[in-house]
């Protein structure tokens, strides 16, 4: 049996390491004497080699420690690969954005540009649900669901095209995010526990386009409240997001297509 020194020399690896693979059970000695000593035996080189070229990988502890202890190798492997694969598209999709940022700064402009109107949205008839979804990605899901539920008391009542959500939280979260659903309808109609009416009245908005990912929705945001102060004006109301193209009719998230409005006085 070698002492913890002499086979860190073999390993070409530190004592620090050696320990703390002992500690989270990766590694552990052969015999640890009455002065703590720990002792390995020649064999376990090939262990510990074995944990270097998955290290190389960038393969986390906790996955080598899997494979070592119960020889899962192919299975994590799969798994890695993948997990490698969609963090090397982030990085490409990343890099993109670099490489238009950089000609944005080289022009003086690190912003997005949008088309600000002005616009007036008369005054609806809304059935709205108010409610809570586990993230952004439910969204659909919850509109829809709100849809359903109207229809089922109000199986004749007509939609005039015109829907849209506010976020009613004191606080951005991007889990337990707290929102309504109002969609205008023709006439009011039968509420029920979750669907209710009400008459929205006639406003006046600072309406922006964006189109991508809602995750940059922040940046349309910036532009409008930009708009907004320049201008002197008041946000007089609860700022909506229209949404024009999304999940239930575009499969790649860049071709989402979303309105910003927001009330103004």
């Amino acid at each position: 049996m070698l002492k913890i020194g002499e086979f860190s020399k073999l390993a070409k690896m530190t004592v620090k390491t050696l320990r703390y693979y002992d500690e989270i059970g990766l590694l552990k000695p052969v015999f640890v004497d009455d002065n703590g000593y720990r002792y390995y035996k020649i064999e376990q080189l090939n262990v510990l080699f074995k944990i270097a070229s998955l290290r190389n990988l960038d393969m986390s502890l906790t996955d080598i420690k899997e494979i070592i202890s119960n020889n899962e190798m192919l299975e994590i492997l799969i798994k890695h690969q993948k997990s490698l694969e969609d963090e090397l598209v982030n990085k490409q999709h990343q890099i993109s954005l670099i490489k238009k940022y950089i000609e944005k700064a080289k022009k003086g402009d690190f912003m997005e540009n949008y088309t600000i109107k002005e616009i007036v949205v008369p005054e609806n008839i809304v059935y709205y649900k108010h409610g809570i979804i586990d993230s952004m990605a439910d969204i659909a899901t919850f509109v829809l669901g709100a849809g359903s539920e109207c229809a089922q008391n109000n199986p004749n009542l007509k939609c005039k095209g015109y829907c849209y959500v506010t976020y009613t939280a004191k606080e951005y979260k991007e889990r337990d995010v707290e929102l309504e659903y109002a969609e205008a309808v023709e006439s009011f109609g039968k509420e029920s526990e979750n669907i209710k009416f009400r008459e929205d009245p006639e406003i006046k908005a600072v309406s922006v386009l964006h189109k991508g990912k809602y995750e940059n929705l922040s940046q349309a945001y910036a532009f409008a409240l930009n708009y907004v102060k320049d201008k002197h004006y008041e946000i007089a109301g609860p700022i909506r997001e229209v949404y024009i193209h999304g999940c239930w009719d575009e499969e790649d998230e860049e071709n989402y297509l979303t309105e910003i409005q927001i009330p103004i006085k």
